[in-house]
């Protein structure tokens, strides 16, 4: 089996912004969240925070399952 390489890049400034995107070995970067500061950082967090989290344990799961096949 070749070698796989999941990159999953946090990119964010305060008072803009916030982006979660991914790539696998050499494909496009994918945007998994992606939301712009505009004063309701307080509701719309919880919701983009636990995006992140499904998607990240969701990948690691994935790749121990591979690695176990």
């Amino acid at each position: 089996m070749a070698t796989q390489t999941r990159l999953i890049r946090f990119a964010w400034e305060n008072d803009v912004g916030f982006k979660m995107d991914t790539k696998l070995d050499d494909g496009d970067w994918i945007t998994i969240v992606q939301m712009d500061e505009n004063g309701h950082i307080g509701s719309l967090w919880p919701s983009t925070q636990t995006i992140c989290e499904t998607y990240v344990k969701e990948q690691v799961s994935l790749i121990g399952s591979e690695m176990r096949a």
